[in-house]
């Protein structure tokens, strides 16, 4: 036990005394230190308990287990220079527990870093989403985990230290409410107004028996939800109609709506909350759609905010009046809610294995990758592949024009073989060794993180865990399976569409002058560029020649995919989620015979186009994608379509938004992202920003301020194409 002087650092001074060398013993013992000390708030505008664990140099995190932000405690020791001894003794003693951050790098081969830096894969980095049940507490209480820990202590012996971390937690999450039972008592003291006198005595009477007891009404679970949340570092909420609907109905509605609507400021002001699900079907496609969804959607429309990034589950029996209360929020150009379809969904979880009534519980996290919550370790986002990346290394014989050295599979000399199929089956090759490539680097690390990065917060919330007495990270939930996550998928097509019609079949231009011009990037073919690029074989425009292609590529990569084990205990899955990564991964592509030049940054963002190249109108484009295989990807496998705000948000648009979503899902189509905005404030948002501060799209799986992308993501943006009709 060090007497520390500081008060600086709880988490980190906790961990450190903690006399078990169990590094999840020392999270939830740091954990105790940081509810004994981090300054407390409740925010007398949204009725909240606020704290931020985060805002330690050592702290806990979701994505990290046990951090140390380095620069944080540089910054730290500048401006308190007499702290810096114990600081740096705290640092000294937490280091030998941050083995998955320190060694991490060791843990990956050669080979696999160096395609990291070519951008052809990224994998093996991020701990990932997840989706705990964060209702749990207000639900059952500390005092209900607690007689659940020592109930499988029983079941499971020599295991003391697992549960004992548990415990730890509870103990944690009550200092927390009894500290702010305790703030809110002393607030009442001097406050007057009575909006603020009501938020108060609200929080004062929910700490007098929660967390240790479960929660009475909406507004104590609200309350408790919120504490919970902000522990965990502030995920996915997940499923909220579902398991917060038994507190809602038993609750005034002027108060349920009360808090509601705080909750949703509340969720604002941290800014960028993941995914909060609604709606959906059970195993036996009853719409489980209730009067919560509904005021969910009412607030969204009502605020627009760009934040908790909202899905809704769509199927067979979802109400047209649901499907009207979310054209209603889509058209305020929140973006939100993203439509997700059961009727693929729940067949792609139910291949892995996952019994249909947990399938039928899926949720969303992050930006849009799929989850079961409470039940499974699976829903985040564990690589990417660039598909494109495999036409430039079988054009280049597995050269990597970008790393300017050797990097892929050596597939042969292009201009000797003699059909499409050779050329096709060389691409499938690459595709194969870059997902090989991907997923045992994920699996590594997630060897790394299962003896490394435990987490008892997870453990304690997802189910599996404490019945088996193993980490969240070692095996203990349900499901473990992965998900990879492919990138430019349009280019990739159409270039090997190009390929197929005019070099073999039409026999326009050979192999040996696509490769010069590509290698030139186009320098000296200025008319073979301008062809490429104009040519009418582009995907997204209904076009059999192009989508049969498409089909193959994308459904063979997701299919593969599903023969790779995880480390976890589950299989890889597909999916298509380019989150803000898109001009980056295009950066690193060289020309390409869809007509990209190298400096081209604008690829495609999602399942679809690339943007602007669908020219038959949003039918068109839908029915290109329908030719994959939706029940393949387990993962987000998203499709962006842009509306003129104008048009979209008049009766004939929200019959054609119904008849979009009616159609598309009825044919398996797995999800709908929309963005409904004038070209023209686009446009001029580039120019006068400070005229368009709440102007929202969608970029990859989530919304965002137009004017806080970068150029790049703000051009892609642009160059979607504004559908004025459905």
């Amino acid at each position: 036990m060090f007497e520390f002087k500081t008060k600086l650092e709880p988490f980190g001074r906790g961990f450190v005394n903690c006399e078990s060398e169990n590094k999840a013993v020392k999270i939830s013992a740091g954990l105790i230190n940081c509810a004994k000390e981090l300054p407390l708030n409740i925010d007398l505008n949204n009725g909240m308990p606020e704290f931020n664990i985060s805002s330690q140099a050592f702290s806990f995190s979701f994505g990290n287990s046990v951090t140390c932000n380095s620069g944080l405690l540089n910054e730290i020791i500048d401006k308190t220079p007499e702290e810096k001894d114990e600081l740096l003794l705290i640092k000294e003693k937490m280091w030998p527990y941050l083995k998955h951050e320190t060694e991490l790098w060791d843990c990956f081969t050669k080979r696999q870093s160096e395609h990291e830096k070519a951008m052809d894969i990224w994998a093996g980095y991020w701990m990932g989403h997840c989706v705990p049940k964060y209702a749990d507490i207000a639900i059952h209480g500390t005092d209900g985990y607690r007689a659940k820990v020592e109930k499988y202590r029983k079941i499971n012996p020599g295991k003391d230290d697992f549960y004992d971390s548990i415990n730890l937690l509870m103990d944690a999450i009550d200092i927390f409410g009894e500290r702010f039972y305790h703030l809110a008592d002393e607030m009442l003291k001097t406050e007057t107004e009575e909006k603020h006198i009501e938020i108060l005595e609200t929080i004062k009477h929910t700490f007098s028996h929660a967390p240790k007891k479960p929660c009475k009404d909406f507004a104590e679970a609200v309350i408790v939800f919120f504490m919970m949340f902000q522990i965990d570092g502030c995920d996915s909420p997940g499923h909220f109609d579902q398991y917060m609907y038994d507190f809602w109905k038993v609750t005034d509605q002027t108060q349920a709506k009360k808090y509601l609507r705080y909750l949703w400021d509340a969720f604002f002001k941290l800014g960028n909350i993941m995914n909060l699900c609604i709606s959906g079907s059970d195993e036996n496609w009853n719409d489980i759609s209730n009067d919560l969804t509904y005021a969910i959607l009412e607030v969204t429309a009502e605020t627009a905010y760009n934040t908790p990034n909202l899905t809704m589950r769509c199927h067979r029996n979802t109400p047209d009046k649901l499907l009207q209360a979310a054209h209603k929020s889509i058209g305020t150009g929140c973006g939100l809610p993203v439509l997700y379809n059961d009727e693929a969904v729940c067949p792609a979880l139910e291949s892995l294995g996952i019994p249909s009534a947990d399938a039928h519980r899926y949720v969303m996290n992050g930006c849009n990758q799929i989850d079961i919550q409470g039940k499974s370790h699976m829903g985040l986002e564990d690589g990417e592949v660039c598909l494109a990346k495999s036409i430039e290394y079988t054009l280049f014989n597995g050269y990597s024009p970008y790393m300017k050295k050797e990097l892929a599979l050596k597939t042969g000399d292009p201009t000797e073989f003699k059909t499409y199929d050779e050329f096709y089956a060389a691409v499938i090759k690459q595709i194969d060794y870059l997902i090989d490539t991907a997923t045992s680097k994920s699996n590594s690390a997630q060897k790394l993180f299962a003896k490394e990065a435990p987490n008892p917060f997870r453990s304690a919330f997802i189910e599996g865990c404490i019945e088996k007495g193993l980490d969240y990270k070692q095996g203990g939930p349900l499901y473990g399976h992965g998900q990879i996550l492919a990138e430019a998928i349009a280019e990739t097509v159409d270039s090997l569409a190009v390929i197929k019609k005019y070099v073999y079949e039409e026999k326009r231009f050979t192999m040996a002058e696509l490769v010069d011009a590509l290698s030139k990037d186009f320098e000296g073919y200025e008319d073979l560029y301008h062809f490429l690029k104009n040519n009418d074989l582009k995907f997204g425009n209904d076009i059999d020649y192009v989508d049969e292609i498409a089909k193959g590529v994308v459904d063979h990569y997701n299919s593969y995919l599903k023969t790779i084990p995880t480390y976890r205990g589950g299989y890889f899955t597909g999916g298509c989620s380019p989150f803000n990564r898109s001009a980056r991964y295009a950066k690193t592509i060289g020309a390409l015979p869809n007509g990209k030049k190298k400096d081209d940054y604008v690829i495609g963002d999602s399942i679809g186009c690339t943007p602007g190249k669908d020219v038959n109108g949003p039918t068109a484009l839908m029915n290109s994608c329908l030719k994959f295989d939706h029940t393949l990807p387990a993962s987000g496998f998203i499709l962006n379509l842009k509306f003129d705000k104008e048009m979209f948000n008049t009766d004939a648009g929200k019959d054609g938004f119904a008849a979009i979503c009616r159609s598309y899902f009825g044919q398996k189509g797995q999800q709908l992202t929309i963005t409904v905005v004038s070209l023209e404030d686009l446009l001029d948002a580039k120019v006068n920003p400070q005229n368009h501060q709440n102007l929202i799209v969608r970029i990859g799986g989530y919304s965002a301020r137009f004017i806080d992308l970068t150029p790049e993501l703000q051009d892609n943006v642009i160059a979607r194409t504004s559908h004025t009709t459905m």
